[in-house]
């Protein structure tokens, strides 16, 4: 598994599902990164850049570490694929 595919997944679960259940415009707003950017992240198209991923765990009440290692945990649980 691609490692954008990767966190687009971790991102959109800890979106949907985390402390803060948000939407991509709530979260987008936040962070102040565009909500199409927000999509794009989600979809795997692109990889955040390290300010990205301190910004959204910020907003996403989480630390980065913690974003990295839910990332690093799905990557192995789909090593096959």
């Amino acid at each position: 598994m691609d490692i954008k595919i990767a966190f687009g997944r971790v991102l959109r679960n800890v979106r949907k599902h985390g402390k803060k259940k948000m939407s991509q415009e709530l979260l987008a707003l936040e962070a102040d990164i565009d909500r199409a950017h927000i999509s794009k992240l989600e979809q795997g198209v692109f990889q955040p850049t390290l300010a990205t991923v301190f910004d959204l765990a910020r907003v996403l009440e989480c630390t980065p570490a913690e974003l990295v290692e839910l990332v690093d945990k799905e990557l192995q649980a789909n090593q096959d694929t």
